[in-house]
C-alpha cells in the first residue's frame, strides 16, 4: 500500500514538472483517473496545480472536482467554497441546481439545517418528478434535523415513491416514541416529586432504583437523627448528602430522557431512509 502511494505521489509529481512532455490537459487526465479511483487527496493536489499554472482557470466541472474531492475528505468549509465558485462559473440551470443539492448536503452533513433550507427553499420543485422527489427528501432530512416533524412528515410523504411508503412513514411519526418521548421535562419533574422515578421513565431503571435507595436512606437518617440527637444534627449530617442526589437524581433524569429521545428519533430517521429507500411494495 505504502508502495502504490509513494508510486501514485511520484507520478502525480512528474505529471505537474514542466519540461516533461505533458501539458494541463494530460494532467487533467490523470487528475480524474484518480479521482474515479477514490484517490481524492492526490486528486486534489494535481487540480490545484491545474488552478495554479493557469489562473483564467474557470472550468465549472474542474471547480466542481476540486469541491466533491473536499467534501470526500470531509473538508466541508473547502468544499462549500468550491461549490460556490463552481455554482457561479456554471451556465447551465440544471448543472446549477446539482451544485445547489451538494452545498445543501455539505450543510446537513455538518448539521447546520438553517442554512441548507435556505438553499433549498431557492428552488423550484416543479422541474420533474425525479426532482420534485428529491428536494422533498432533502427538505424532510433538515426539518426533521430543526425538530419541525409535521412538516418533516408532510415532505417525505412528497419525497415516497408508493402509497404503501407515505403509509409506513406515517405510522413512524405517528408513535410518538419514534419522535416526542421521553420528554425530558417529564422525567425532570417526576424525580423531583419521586425521587428515582423520572430516571426509570427514562428507561434507565438501575439508576432510577440506585437514586430512590439513596435519597430515601438520607431521609431515613434524617429522622433518626432528628429523634435521637437533635433536629439540627438530622440537617446538618443529612440534608447534605440528601440536597447533593436529589438535585443530581433530577438533573440527571432530564439528561438519560434527551440521550433516549436522540437515539429514538434516529432511529425513527434510519426507518424512514428504509422505507424510502425500498424499491418493492412490502
Amino acid at each position: 500500500m505504502k508502495l502504490r502511494v509513494c508510486f501514485s505521489a511520484i507520478s502525480l509529481f512528474l505529471a505537474i514538472m514542466p519540461g516533461v512532455g505533458q501539458n494541463l490537459a494530460e494532467t487533467r487526465r490523470f487528475a480524474d483517473q484518480l479521482y474515479f479511483n477514490g484517490r481524492y487527496s492526490l486528486a486534489l493536489s494535481a487540480y490545484h496545480r491545474i488552478v495554479y499554472f493557469d489562473r483564467q482557470q474557470t472550468d465549472p466541472g474542474l471547480l466542481l472536482r476540486i469541491a466533491d474531492c473536499y467534501l470526500a475528505n470531509n473538508d466541508i468549509s473547502h468544499a462549500l467554497e468550491y461549490f460556490d465558485h463552481s455554482y457561479f462559473a456554471e451556465n447551465s440551470d440544471s448543472l446549477k441546481v446539482g451544485i445547489v443539492f451538494k452545498k445543501s448536503a455539505c450543510y446537513i452533513k455538518s448539521h447546520n439545517y438553517s442554512l441548507a433550507l435556505i438553499e433549498l427553499l431557492s428552488l423550484d420543485d416543479s422541474a420533474s418528478i425525479w426532482y420534485y422527489h428529491r428536494l422533498n427528501f432533502y427538505l424532510g432530512i433538515c426539518w426533521f434535523g430543526l425538530e419541525d416533524f409535521p412538516r418533516s412528515l408532510a415532505c417525505f410523504e412528497k419525497a415516497a415513491t408508493r402509497e404503501d411508503q407515505r403509509v409506513r412513514i406515517q405510522a413512524i411519526f405517528a408513535d410518538p416514541h419514534n419522535v416526542n418521548r421521553p420528554n425530558p421535562k417529564i422525567a425532570s419533574w417526576l424525580s423531583i416529586f419521586f425521587p428515582g422515578s423520572g430516571q426509570m421513565y427514562s428507561g434507565e431503571i438501575i439508576d432510577g432504583i440506585n437514586s430512590m435507595l439513596l435519597t430515601g436512606s438520607f431521609v431515613a437518617l434524617a429522622f433518626y437523627l432528628a429523634i435521637t440527637s437533635s433536629p439540627i444534627d438530622a440537617i446538618l449530617t443529612a440534608l447534605p448528602w440528601f440536597q447533593r442526589y436529589y438535585q443530581g437524581g433530577f438533573v440527571r433524569a432530564e439528561e438519560f430522557a434527551k440521550q433516549r429521545r436522540a437515539e429514538n428519533r434516529s432511529q425513527a430517521f434510519d426507518k424512514i431512509l428504509q422505507v424510502l429507500s425500498s424499491t418493492r411494495p412490502i
